[in-house]
């Protein structure tokens, strides 16, 4: 049976080839102790560390994750190793790190190069501040809507392209998003889903459609609490009360939205809390 390459393994096989310790590997990159798991798949690489890395010990991207591209599954998995990387380097807001996984991708023969190339300049539009013209827009959400089931990378895919999307087509896409993965156990799953139903709450408030929410919040109130999920429950609370608010207009869930958004402040977000307070401050007066 194929062994299937792993970012890790990948690594690893870099790293022996060129005859180096893993602390000769690493530099001051990164912990020995963290690598060291990095290298068993215990532990992910961010795309910042990886870029880093492979630059450290003069290894191309374009080498790298060519070495995944022996066979079909191999094809599969480098794709899908690929899109974790572009995600992270992405949230990390690192526009140097997208234009090169962006010019791996320009010259490797992924199946999906043309999606691929469509996904990064999407990221590197967000990244730049600038927005997609009616072309790119339309190709990105035809290619959301042709998928019939989303793993988790597509997940996190259309999760940041929510705002390029109207209200109508994000309900549609949400709504198939929700009945997939309901019952799922996989805490980061949940996380993405929750993100998904914060990111169209915030849209539904935005537009004026809150009789749209209910199911959203349904979906999010099904979903229990976890630690690794306070973040996005916290989101889902303010959201929430906003939206009781609007019906009720009782100051109790005011009170309730003032708390959430000092619970970002209290744990160290103290930006994202701010950035919250202004849209709630824009809704309510």
């Amino acid at each position: 049976m194929e062994k299937i390459m792993t970012i890790g393994s990948l690594l690893r096989k870099f790293r022996l080839n060129k005859e180096k310790t893993q602390r000769e590997w690493i530099g001051d990159i990164v912990s020995p102790s963290y690598y060291s798991k990095v290298e068993k798949d215990i532990h992910r690489i961010s795309a910042e560390d990886l870029v880093s890395l492979l630059n450290y010990n003069s290894v191309s991207l374009l080498d790298f994750f060519g070495e995944l591209n022996s066979s079909k599954q191999s094809k599969y998995n480098q794709e899908r190793e690929l899109m974790t990387v572009i995600s992270d380097a992405y949230y990390r807001n690192s526009k140097n790190e997208l234009l090169k996984l962006k010019e791996f991708v320009s010259k490797s023969d992924l199946p999906n190069k043309e999606t691929d190339l469509l996904y990064l300049d999407a990221y590197i539009a967000n990244v730049n501040n600038e927005d997609l013209n009616d072309i790119e827009k339309k190709a990105l959400k035809d290619q959301i809507f042709s998928r019939p089931n989303f793993d988790k990378s597509k997940l996190v895919l259309y999760c940041n392209f929510m705002m390029f999307y109207d209200l109508e087509s994000n309900l549609l896409i949400t709504r198939r998003i929700i009945k997939q993965f309901q019952g799922s156990n996989d805490v980061k799953t949940l996380a993405i889903i929750l993100s998904v139903i914060g990111n169209l709450l915030i849209q539904c408030i935005e537009e004026n459609e809150y009789d749209a929410t209910h199911f959203l919040i349904m979906a999010a109130d099904q979903i229990d609490t976890k630690p690794e999920l306070f973040f996005y429950k916290n989101v889902i609370l303010l959201l929430k009360n906003m939206i009781e608010y609007h019906y009720k207009a009782e100051d109790k869930y005011l009170d309730i939205c003032r708390i959430a958004i000092e619970n970002f402040s209290l744990l160290g977000m103290p930006e994202y809390g701010k950035e919250l307070e202004r849209f709630f401050k824009k809704q309510n007066g």
